[in-house]
């Protein structure tokens, strides 16, 4: 008999990630109105945000191809980033 386990904390840690990816891809996207060089950086955040959530989501689904798209996509931010990063690493390593 095979245990079901909970995976609550890459979801939150990567839901977590997201947020705070969005928060700073619309601060980023919000001050490009000043400094245009920056409104790139915004837009691959709130995109790079998007598939961070997408990937936390799927964590429950698939773990391993979860985990897979959080760490892949945790290269795109500060705290989202290590966010992203440990809830991947801890997807791909709990059974």
């Amino acid at each position: 008999m095979e245990v079901e386990r909970s995976r609550i904390l890459e979801v939150v840690l990567g839901v977590l990630g997201g947020v705070f990816g969005l928060l700073g891809g619309v601060f980023a996207l919000i001050f490009s109105a000043f400094e245009s060089s920056i409104f790139g950086l915004g837009v691959s955040a709130v995109l790079a945000s998007i598939v961070g959530l997408v990937g936390a989501v799927y964590v429950t689904q698939n773990p391993k191809i979860g985990g897979i798209i959080l760490i892949s996509i945790s290269a795109f931010g500060v705290i989202g980033a290590a966010l992203l990063g440990i809830a991947g690493l801890a997807a791909l390593i709990r059974k």
